[in-house]
């Protein structure tokens, strides 16, 4: 609500795997379960395809650029059981969180914390949980209604951690460029690492602008979240060309 009494739409962004029409008729479910003018829905913020720990790290980075009272939900399940429909708040920024719990939301709690929690009322398995379970609980939060009225308490505890280790690809870009947490790397600018990947194999070497290095070349360098290592191809396709997405896992040598 502004100063002059006026209620503003909530702010809601969707993380998911659904980027054909599927992601319309989600949005059209939250504009018609929040009520005219009640919501804001930002531009579809897609996901690699099943990958919970890309979701969880979209649905972090996400976390730090939106303001608060911002609801961001993560419609994407890969898990073979059905497992537990939660929305919370987090304790930090006053952020609302909805998704299926499959481990996208470990990160995010984690470093926010969690200030209140439930689990949706559960209407049993529908063939398009986000657009019937998930869109409209979304969509009466954003219209006011209190978290309680959408479920029962949930415990924290049980909310699946994000299957994240270190050299784990969160996120491939459209440059092909990875992040991934690497702990202990220490490097210098010059210092040159081969890099395994699956069954790819290649020599890189560690700049801080890789724009810098020639074309074609593979650089490993400091990246912008926060202390994530990054992996590119100057002016190429990198991983894109190689077919790797997040899950799988950089190793390092040093040469």
């Amino acid at each position: 609500m502004s100063g002059s009494g006026v209620v503003l739409p909530r702010t809601i962004v969707l993380i998911t795997d659904c980027t054909d029409v599927a992601f319309a008729e989600m949005r059209g479910a939250i504009l018609s379960n929040a009520g005219a003018g009640r919501a804001a829905i930002e531009p579809l913020v897609p996901v690699w395809p099943f990958s919970v720990v890309n979701a969880a790290f979209a649905l972090r980075l996400l976390a730090d650029a939106y303001p608060p009272g911002t609801v961001i939900s993560v419609i994407m399940n890969s898990l073979v059981a059905r497992t537990e429909r939660i929305i919370g708040r987090t304790a930090t920024k006053d952020l609302l969180f909805e998704g299926t719990n499959t481990g996208a939301f470990g990160w995010l709690l984690n470093d926010f914390g969690c200030a209140e929690l439930y689990e949706l009322h559960d209407p049993g398995f529908v063939p398009f949980g986000g657009k019937f379970v998930h869109a409209p609980a979304v969509g009466r939060a954003a219209s006011g209604v209190a978290l309680r009225e959408l479920g029962t308490p949930f415990d924290v505890s049980a909310v699946h951690p994000t299957p994240l280790g270190d050299g784990m690809i969160v996120h491939v870009d459209n440059f092909g460029n990875a992040k991934f947490p690497y702990s202990g790397l220490a490097a210098s600018p010059g210092d040159r690492f081969r890099v395994s990947i699956g069954s790819h194999s290649f020599e890189a070497v560690h700049w801080v602008r890789m724009m810098e290095r020639a074309e074609g070349e593979w650089v490993l360098y400091p990246g912008s979240s926060w202390d994530l290592w990054e992996l590119g191809q100057v002016r190429s396709n990198g991983l894109i060309g190689l077919g790797v997405g997040p899950g799988e896992t950089v190793n390092l040598a040093r040469l």
